[in-house]
């Protein structure tokens, strides 16, 4: 997770809300903007590690899944990703590999931004276009856990780790944090932010 922490970071850098004297200020309002290429990395440094792929299916002679060459864009409301499903599903019997066949195979998901727990997160996640219903199955732990996990922004963590950056003999904490406003259009997702600031 390590990598993922220092992108949001680098994300939350861009709200540049946060002045020296706006330290004590309740309730400042910024703007939060993630491009489709941060979340598309986000994905590769989290799950397409393996050369770029991510393993539906542990690897033997007969059999393999992994989705490969994720594409992500942002429209309608939507964290859209565009991947390709690369499978060899078989039974070994004794030395030989009985019904072989390989597949490829194109899939779009898509999933909605939404706000939770002071993370930006992905709720509703769905297959929208596969080529081969036979993989639908396979990509349901994909689907469930796995792109949850790679694409979660704790944005309290975040701006907290930017105010301990800062040059002062106070120490600033996060006390309320609201997003509201979230949309995915154009390949950015944007949300809008109320924070509350106490120094100490």
């Amino acid at each position: 997770m390590k990598s993922l922490r220092g992108l949001v970071l680098g994300l939350l850098a861009i709200i540049g809300a946060v002045a020296p004297g706006a330290a004590a200020a309740a309730g400042p309002l910024s703007e939060l903007t993630i491009h489709h290429t941060a979340i598309q990395k986000m994905l590769m440094n989290e799950l397409f590690i393996d050369e770029g792929r991510y393993h539906l299916l542990p690897t033997t002679a007969c059999q393999y899944a992994y989705v490969d060459s994720p594409v992500v864009t942002l429209s309608q409301g939507r964290v859209r990703i565009k991947a390709r499903v690369s499978g060899k599903i078989s039974m070994e019997v004794g030395d030989q590999c009985v019904g072989t066949r390989s597949d490829v195979v194109q899939v779009a998901v898509s999933a909605k931004p939404t706000f939770s727990g002071e993370k930006l997160v992905l709720a509703d996640i769905r297959v929208d276009e596969i080529s081969n219903e036979g993989y639908r199955v396979l990509l349901q732990q994909f689907l469930a856990s796995a792109i949850p996990r790679a694409v979660e922004i704790d944005v309290r963590d975040g701006l907290q780790r930017i105010l301990a950056d800062r040059q002062s003999t106070y120490d600033v904490v996060v006390d309320r944090l609201s997003v509201t406003d979230i949309t995915a259009e154009n390949n950015r997702l944007h949300a809008r932010m109320t924070f509350g600031l106490t120094a100490r």
